[in-house]
């Protein structure tokens, strides 16, 4: 009973902390809530120790340079709830099915390729020569698709540190840790790839232009397929 109340009160505490500081507008922390719970009632507070630094370091790089990046940007919404399913569906998922099965390497591959793409999009950004991934054309910063030399070195550190996270929280073996770092990295590339090809060319918002993808799909499809291929290396090696 008394861990059950103390697993609540966290969830309200994650809850205020995402309004207070607008890292979630209203819809995304219900959802981010949702998510956490589902985490911590399942696994426990050492993965959700995850998701809490995924969350913290989000927030830290989203609130850096805000007004700069907004100018840049011209709009940067607090993340809304289809921004929070997208990066947190899966993780939820795999915490759910891990109570009969061990799902830790996804799991952490999931968040692993968030905390790559949040980083490389929060921060990269910041850079000034971005270059389109798949012909290397020299875009505005902030377009869609574009990576810098500055966004590749965050996603690397944003991998690491979630995937070293879960080498000490959820006890990983050397090889599972540096597998959800490769899995991080690429994950944030094939959601840079999908983003260059299938996503509308705009920054900020879709103003009036046609997409196949939103950000938000892309961001999901990314989290899946390096989900997916962490499953498939588990089990074949």
């Amino acid at each position: 009973m008394i861990e059950i109340i103390t697993d609540i009160i966290i969830c309200i505490v994650f809850a205020i902390i995402a309004l207070k500081f607008q890292i979630l507008d209203s819809g995304g922390t219900i959802f981010a809530v949702i998510i956490g719970a589902l985490i911590l009632f399942t696994k426990g507070l050492s993965w959700f120790a995850v998701l809490l630094i995924f969350l913290i370091l989000g927030a830290v790089a989203t609130k850096y340079k805000r007004n700069f990046k907004r100018k840049r940007l011209h709009e940067r919404p607090a993340r809304r709830a289809m921004n929070v399913i997208a990066n947190g569906l899966i993780p939820a998922v795999m915490a759910v099915f891990s109570i009969r099965y061990d799902f830790s390497v996804p799991f952490i591959a999931s968040i692993s390729v968030a905390m790559a793409d949040t980083f490389a999009s929060e921060l990269g950004v910041l850079s000034d020569n971005a270059y389109l991934i798949t012909n290397l054309k020299r875009m505005e910063p902030g377009t869609n698709g574009a990576v810098s030399l500055l966004g590749e070195i965050v996603s690397v550190i944003g991998a690491s540190v979630i995937s070293i996270s879960g080498y000490f929280l959820l006890k990983l073996t050397l090889y599972e840790t540096i597998l959800c770092i490769i899995l991080g990295i690429f994950g944030c590339h094939i959601d840079s790839l999908l983003g260059a090809t299938f996503q509308g060319k705009y920054k900020g918002s879709i103003n009036g232009e046609d997409t196949i993808l939103t950000n938000s799909d892309v961001n999901l499809i990314s989290v899946s397929i390096a989900t997916l291929i962490a499953f498939i290396v588990i089990e074949v090696i």
